[in-house]
C-alpha cells in the first residue's frame, strides 16, 4: 500500500490546463512528441481541470493536513484557465501556489486575484528586459512588468522566480535588489538540470541518495507528501512521473495488469480509492524498477530550488 493517505498529504500539485504562450526550450512542450504505440496520450492545447471537477474530485473534508494546492504543471500555464479566481475563491481554505510566466491576461485579471490573501502567485522571471526572454520565449517584457506591477500594487502576494543560466547569472543580484524594490515577498533561485540545446543552463551538483526514497512521501525541499493531478485527471505521484515520456514508460511497464490504465484517473475513481489502491501499492514496492525514481530521488537529479524572503 502507498504509505501515505489523502488525510496526510500536506501539498497537491495540479496541472490546470494543457495550454500555455510561452515557448520554453527545455519545457517538455517544445518536443512534445505522441508516438504510435503511446499507452497514456494527453494532446496539448485541449484539456483542462473545471471547477466542476475540482469540486467532485477533491474531498476537501479528509484534507486533515492539507496546507498547500501548488498550480504548476508539466505544460501548462495556468492563468490561461478561465476559471482560476473562482477555483481559487473555493480553495479559501488553503494556500494556493500559481506558477506563471506572467505574460498572460490584463490589469483587470491581476487586480482581481491579487484580492485573494490565500494565493502566492510565483512569477517566473529569468533576468531583466534584455535577457527573461532567451528562454521564456514568447513572453513581452512590457506585458509582464505591467502584470506583476498591477498584482503587487493592488495588494497581491508575489515571490521571483528566477532560473540561473550562463546569459543571465550575471543579473543575480540586480533582480534580486529590484525584486525588493517592486515589492516582491521572495526571492528564489533554481539552478536546473533540464537539457535544452538553445541556452545553457547551470546545474549544482547533488550527493546521491543512499536508497530510493519516494520524495513525494516525506517531508522534504521539493515535493513534501504531495500527490500530482495532471490536466486530464490522472493521480500521480510527482511530476517528475507524469511528463509526457516517463508517463508512457510506467504505462509499458504496468500494463494492464490492473484493468484498464486509467484506473488511477479521477474520472473513473476517488482520489482515496486510486492511492490505496493496487496501482499505487506496485509503484511502492517497484521503485526501483522506475527509470524516474531513480533518476530524482536516488541519483537526486532535480532542479536544485533556493527560496530567499524579504
Amino acid at each position: 500500500m502507498w504509505p501515505i493517505s489523502i488525510n496526510e498529504i500536506k501539498r497537491l500539485q495540479i496541472e490546470l490546463t494543457t495550454f500555455c504562450n510561452a515557448d520554453c526550450p527545455s519545457c517538455e512542450r517544445r518536443n512534445y512528441t505522441i508516438e504510435n504505440d503511446a499507452i497514456y496520450v494527453k494532446p496539448l492545447n485541449n484539456s483542462e481541470i473545471s471547477l466542476k471537477n475540482i469540486k467532485e474530485w477533491l474531498p476537501l473534508d479528509k484534507f486533515h493536513s492539507l496546507r498547500e494546492i501548488h498550480f504548476c504543471g508539466n505544460v501548462d500555464e495556468p492563468t490561461l484557465h478561465n476559471e482560476l479566481i473562482s477555483i481559487c475563491k473555493y480553495l479559501k481554505d488553503f494556500d494556493v501556489w500559481i506558477s506563471t510566466n506572467g505574460g498572460t491576461k490584463n490589469r483587470l485579471f491581476w487586480t482581481e486575484l491579487a484580492k485573494l490573501k490565500n494565493v502566492l502567485v510565483i512569477f517566473g522571471i529569468d533576468g531583466l528586459e534584455d535577457t527573461n526572454h532567451l528562454y521564456r520565449q514568447n513572453v513581452k517584457w512590457k506585458k509582464l512588468e505591467d502584470n506583476y506591477t498591477t498584482f503587487i500594487r493592488e495588494g497581491g502576494n508575489a515571490a521571483w522566480q528566477f532560473i540561473v543560466f550562463e546569459h543571465n547569472k550575471h543579473q543575480i543580484d540586480i533582480c534580486r535588489d529590484l525584486s525588493v524594490r517592486e515589492g516582491f515577498k521572495w526571492f528564489n533561485t533554481v539552478y536546473s538540470t533540464r537539457e535544452n540545446h538553445e541556452v545553457e543552463a547551470v546545474p549544482k551538483d547533488r550527493e546521491k541518495n543512499k536508497c530510493i526514497r519516494c520524495k513525494a512521501t516525506y517531508d522534504n525541499k521539493e515535493l513534501k507528501e504531495s500527490f500530482y493531478i495532471d490536466a486530464l485527471g490522472t493521480v500521480w505521484p510527482c511530476c517528475w512521473m507524469a511528463t509526457n515520456y516517463q508517463s508512457n514508460v510506467v504505462a509499458k511497464q504496468i500494463g494492464y495488469r490492473f484493468g484498464h490504465y486509467l484506473s488511477h484517473n479521477l474520472k473513473y475513481d476517488s482520489l482515496e480509492n486510486i492511492v490505496q489502491g493496487d496501482m499505487f501499492a506496485f509503484l511502492w514496492k517497484n521503485l526501483s524498477k522506475f527509470e524516474v525514481c531513480n533518476t530524482h530521488c536516488l541519483h537526486n537529479i532535480s532542479d536544485t530550488i533556493t527560496w530567499h524572503g524579504m
